[in-house]
């Protein structure tokens, strides 16, 4: 696992840069991560059903986790850096998030606990780690994997907070790799669907 992310890092985070709107993380979460209302639409024109849990890897500063909690999903989150923690006021929400190492952690979840897993850390682990990692992930979900990486050739802007992170995997390498670990279909790119 790379090292915790700080203060640096967290300064780049939409509420906190002039010019971001006060969304989920920032301008556009086409650009940067999942906007939690679209996360939940996807799911149940998936389904055909509401999701009830939903766990966030890499929660950050909470933003998703608390806009899960207002829909009414039983919400968790896992977060490794103590400085970003931090900055968390409210208490319920960080409460809710655990101070770990997700490698590890992903390990103690039971299988298909989450309807819904928000991953963001398979993109910061070496090839020999990320197997293994997703394969646990792929297990603790019962849903659907929302995976934010910056994939090789991404069209999108790099100016947000995950700025600076690089996989040398393009879109169609993360789509084989997700399928070839469990996964039954993907859609737009970086939905994953276990069923």
């Amino acid at each position: 696992m790379p090292k915790p992310l700080g203060k640096d890092y967290f300064s780049r985070y939409g509420a906190h840069t002039p010019g971001y709107q006060n969304t989920d993380y920032s301008k556009s979460w086409r650009d940067y991560t999942f906007a939690v209302d679209e996360v939940l639409e996807t799911y149940r024109k998936h389904f055909g059903e509401d999701p009830k849990t939903f766990l966030d890897i890499g929660a950050a500063d909470g933003r998703l986790l608390k806009r899960a909690l207002r829909h009414g999903l039983k919400a968790r989150g896992i977060e490794n850096s103590s400085y970003i923690l931090d900055q968390i006021k409210d208490r319920k929400i960080r409460a809710r998030i655990k101070k770990a190492d997700a490698t590890k952690e992903i390990r103690a979840l039971k299988a298909e606990s989450y309807d819904i897993i928000v991953e963001c850390v398979a993109q910061y682990l070496s090839p020999t780690r990320r197997d293994g990692y997703l394969k646990k992930v792929t297990r603790a979900c019962s849903g659907m994997v929302c995976l934010l990486v910056d994939a090789k050739g991404y069209g999108g802007s790099r100016s947000g907070p995950h700025a600076g992170v690089r996989t040398y995997e393009t879109k169609t390498w993360w789509k084989r790799k997700m399928l070839s670990i469990g996964f039954k279909k993907c859609q737009e790119d970086f939905y994953f669907f276990k069923r």
